[in-house]
């Protein structure tokens, strides 16, 4: 190759590794039933009213896709209510294209974007594809946001602001009155993008609602998908809220044909999947509750959580051997070095019996590497060996 020429910013990008498949996890350890709650991904499967829509469309798979998008785009302005028209979405395939679209839109001819040290590392991965500064603020103490000091790194040159809330992989959020304050303090040549993908499973009343702010005309993009609780996330269908002048000029960045009418259609049909939607958050809260309290229980810490995983922080042996060990008993979970918290495990609900399987495990484990004997709890070991 020699005499070519290379983009000297993709060269810096860091590849990113996606969580381990349960096929690969299979091959490699010579397992035949595998738990896999490292991805996020939903665990009651999609939505069933998805599937039956796919069953539909795929008479037309012969064909480009048509007015699936825009019909996408009014379904979801007539569900969001007054104040919204389909020129407001800009729809891509997953959430991770939106993002896409948004870092090439601002930035260009360099420019810098701020965002959380510990945070989804596709906000820094694309800066770096387009030639943008990245400006990581380190998190607080309770693994939150550090908005005064991420205020403090914004200048002339700030193209992009991300706030993900709930954050992966902590889970933690930015309340109303948190996110007010900050807004107030933006300049206004900065995009703030608030990356919304886990809002269903938010509980707290103190979360506030994007669209009120993007009603305002508020230099805010809100990106959501229907990945999670749709449980869609092959299928890759994403999309953003924005005042209509922002929406317009991000959709120059769109792909002709960026996902299909197939896959429009199974996400216009989980839309009113009202009864699976209601089944999946259900099953995610007591899940949620079931592994934080269960883990506490074990004496191991972990993050009080906002979306459908837990992180649990300093695990009495290395996360990556943690992670190594759970493998070779059959579950995936994620180690956290990659998201900017090299010292967590997050582990996503389950069904309640793979979050029963999981904790049983963990303490297997737990016993085998702390020399824990039969009769003895884990959790008394542990505070022991807090003591010394």
């Amino acid at each position: 190759m020699t005499g070519m020429r290379f983009n000297q910013n993709l060269l810096k990008v860091p590849l990113y590794i996606g969580g381990k498949s349960i096929e690969a996890v299979k091959e490699e350890f010579g397992l035949e039933d595998v738990i896999k709650m490292a991805s996020n991904e939903s665990p009651n499967g999609p939505s069933p009213m998805a599937l039956e829509a796919i069953q539909r469309a795929l008479k037309d798979a012969h064909r480009y896709p048509g007015i699936g998008e825009r019909d996408l785009r009014r379904k979801l302005a007539g569900r969001f209510g007054d104040g919204f028209t389909e020129d407001n979405f800009v729809t891509g395939n997953g959430g991770s294209d939106i993002l896409r679209m948004i870092t090439q839109a601002f930035l260009f001819e360099g420019g810098n974007a701020v965002m959380c040290s510990a945070t989804f590392p596709l906000y820094h991965i694309f800066v770096t594809m387009y030639g943008g500064e990245n400006r990581q603020v380190p998190y607080t103490a309770d693994y939150c946001h550090d908005l005064p000091a991420m205020l403090a790194q914004i200048d002339d040159e700030t193209r992009i602001v991300f706030l993900c809330s709930p954050n992966n992989p902590t889970g933690t959020i930015i309340t109303k009155s948190q996110l007010d304050g900050f807004l107030a303090k933006v300049p206004d040549h900065v995009l703030v993008v608030l990356d919304e993908s886990y809002n269903r499973y938010v509980e707290s009343e103190d979360y506030p609602d994007s669209l009120d702010y993007i009603r305002a005309g508020k230099n805010i993009i809100a990106v959501r998908s229907f990945s999670k609780t749709s449980g869609l996330a092959n299928l890759r269908v994403g999309y953003l809220i924005a005042p209509i002048e922002l929406a317009d000029y991000v959709r120059h960045a769109q792909l002709p044909f960026h996902t299909s009418d197939i896959v429009l259609a199974a996400a216009m049909a989980s839309m009113d999947d009202y009864e699976f939607h209601e089944h999946n958050r259900k099953t995610i809260l007591a899940g949620r509750a079931f592994l934080r309290d269960s883990l506490r229980a074990l004496g191991l810490s972990c993050l009080d959580s906002h979306m459908n995983s837990v992180l649990l922080i300093d695990p009495p042996i290395p996360p990556a051997e943690l992670e190594i060990a759970l493998l070779r008993r059959g579950i995936i979970v994620r180690h956290t070095a990659g998201f900017g918290i090299p010292n967590g495990v997050r582990i996503t609900v389950g069904t309640p019996e793979e979050n029963a399987i999981f904790i049983a495990r963990t303490e297997i484990i737990l016993r085998e590497k702390l020399g824990i004997p039969a009769g003895t709890s884990v959790e008394s070991k542990l505070k022991l060996m807090e003591r010394v």
